[in-house]
């Protein structure tokens, strides 16, 4: 079973994965252990958009603030210069 979470906001996500968890925990009180593995797999990949979510959201917050210092946010600090080309 496939669960479609790229487009669903940090709020979306947290609000999906408890629903997830109580839907695990009946089917384990149920001992479906087909459906909790199911549930799991699904849990995990939450777990893994949460994760790169909020990682892009530092790295944007840190964006904002070079810009509000009046620094580049994207540095090209690999680029040789090796003089003007004529």
């Amino acid at each position: 079973m496939f669960l479609n979470v790229e487009n669903l906001n940090l709020e979306q996500l947290v609000e999906k994965q408890i629903e997830i968890r109580q839907k695990m925990v009946q089917a384990a009180s149920m001992g479906m252990q087909g459906p909790v593995s199911q549930l799991q797999n699904m849990l995990d990949q939450i777990s893994i958009e949460i994760k790169a979510k909020s990682q892009l959201q530092v790295l944007d917050k840190e964006r904002e603030k070079k810009i509000e210092e009046g620094k580049d946010p994207n540095p090209d600090n690999d680029v040789l210069n090796i003089g003007e080309i004529e």
